[in-house]
């Protein structure tokens, strides 16, 4: 009679034991699936001994084994993966004897830790991904809808799908944030939301001596955008830090296109003026943050000076403050980010090689990168470090570029060429070997007056770039 357990999984494997004395023999037996093999290795050995007792040698025990080695006696037939219909052999083993081989040892823990750094595809990511889906495949209708607008000759019918589309992202949202409380979900449906707000851009009327969409249309879509980035805020509270970088480069962008509308101003000159505005924004993020996030900061009290102190902080007060100090956070991230965006590429439309100041031009794009990196390097927030740190990467490849766009002839590309890798070099040093090993306080302190040094550069060279100091020396007074 075969072994077996009530009410346990069986597995159905055929056993074998030989030995020099005795001739093989090899039985079918039912064992349990989830039972250590020791718990009924006993029975095993009476089912094979067939009336002849085997006896284990001395300092022994029994156990069952496959052809790669022996199993562990308190180690399950599930556990070791033996499938049904698997031939084992009854084997008596010594304590010290290795019951694994190495190299299956090593497949399992190289097994294991995949999965444990692994994410397993469940039905969360299944979820996912889905939604994922469903940002990429939103943005791509808005595109298709402002492609067939343009198609269509500008008609108003697109305009109104666009809309249509609009309010169904909008209720979306709404529903997936309110309603069904799915944050997930309301992540994607943000997405297709702001960007289906760009069709406001749309309502701007087409101008007859163009013909085609213009900087007015790129400048209602893009406070368009902001507003329905604000808009998504409000409603689903989630996001803060990207909500705050999209919203003020669309504030940037819609600006710039009002001056370039209404200006007569040149490209170079426009983006002086707002890598001014862009390095200003660097510099006074945090306080900015903290003003919208309505944190009031304590007068700093001078030598000598007592303040008095109120009573203690209930944990309301305490829990509100916390609230907002997070809030500030999340949003000198964004103003840093869309900060360090903006200065870049306003460095990179200054650089004109065809312009009278072409020269003072290339000081101020080597300051620029300059105070970029030395800023990202005592960024404390990686977030924000890198954005700066990518930013003096694009000024510098960006002026590269349009500098040997634009000579092609003699020794100039070389230098261009040279300067380039000198400064990928120095950004290399700087962030692998300098930052393991530190820096000297001395040093230190010298790179910060170098950073300083070439921001006091920056901005009289940037506003006379602009023209400022042109009209300011034209003004007639009396």
């Amino acid at each position: 009679m075969a072994p077996t357990t009530n009410g346990t999984a069986l597995s159905r494997v055929a056993v074998w034991y030989g030995d020099s004395e005795q001739e093989a023999r090899q039985q079918d037996l039912v064992l349990p699936t989830h039972s250590p093999i020791s718990e009924y290795i006993g029975d095993v050995v009476d089912q094979l001994s067939d009336g002849d007792p085997i006896t284990a040698p001395a300092g022994s025990q029994w156990t069952l084994a496959r052809i790669g080695g022996p199993l562990k006696p308190d180690q399950s037939l599930h556990d070791a993966r033996v499938t049904d219909g698997a031939v084992l052999e009854l084997r008596a083993v010594k304590s010290t004897e290795r019951y694994r081989k190495v190299t299956e040892d090593v497949i399992d823990a190289a097994a294991a830790a995949a999965a444990a750094a692994g994410r397993p595809f469940n039905v969360h990511a299944a979820r996912q991904a889905g939604l994922a889906g469903l940002a990429f495949g939103g943005i791509a209708v808005c595109a298709a809808q402002w492609l067939l607008w343009i198609r269509s000759s500008y008609s108003w019918w697109w305009v109104l799908v666009g809309g249509i589309g609009a309010m169904v992202a909008f209720t979306g949202m709404w529903s997936a944030s309110r309603r069904y409380e799915s944050s997930d979900a309301a992540t994607a449906w943000t997405v297709v939301w702001v960007a289906a707000t760009a069709v406001v851009g749309q309502v701007i009327p087409i101008s007859e001596r163009t013909g085609v969409p213009g900087i007015p249309h790129v400048m209602v879509s893009a406070v368009g955008v902001a507003v329905g980035a604000i808009c998504a805020l409000l409603l689903t509270r989630r996001h803060l830090a990207i909500t705050t970088a999209l919203s003020a480069l669309m504030a940037i962008v819609a600006v710039i296109c009002a001056v370039a509308e209404y200006t007569n101003l040149r490209p170079s000159a426009i983006g002086a003026g707002v890598l001014i505005a862009g390095l200003i924004g660097l510099q006074n993020a945090s306080g900015i943050a903290a003003g919208l996030a309505r944190i009031t900061l304590p007068r700093v009290p001078a030598d000598g000076e007592t303040i008095e102190v109120g009573g203690e902080i209930g944990e309301r007060e305490l829990q509100t403050v916390r609230i907002r100090s997070q809030r500030a956070v999340e949003m000198t991230t964004g103003l840093v980010v869309a900060s360090a965006v903006t200065t870049a590429a306003a460095a990179v439309f200054t650089m004109d090689p065809h312009s009278y100041h072409h020269k003072i031009e290339m000081v101020i794009v080597s300051c620029v990168a300059i105070i970029l990196t030395i800023w990202g390097r005592t960024m404390s927030d990686a977030l924000q470090a890198f954005s700066m740190l990518a930013g003096a990467a694009v000024v510098i490849v960006g002026s590269a570029a349009r500098l040997l766009l634009a000579w092609h002839d003699g020794w100039k590309p070389a230098v261009v060429l040279a300067v380039v890798v000198g400064s990928i070099i120095a950004l290399v040093t700087i962030a692998v070997v300098v930052t393991p090993r530190g820096v000297n306080p001395r040093v230190a302190r010298l790179i910060e007056i170098f950073g300083w040094m070439a921001l006091v550069t920056v901005y009289p060279l940037a506003a006379w770039v602009t023209g400022i100091f042109a009209v300011l020396r034209d003004l007639r007074i009396g």
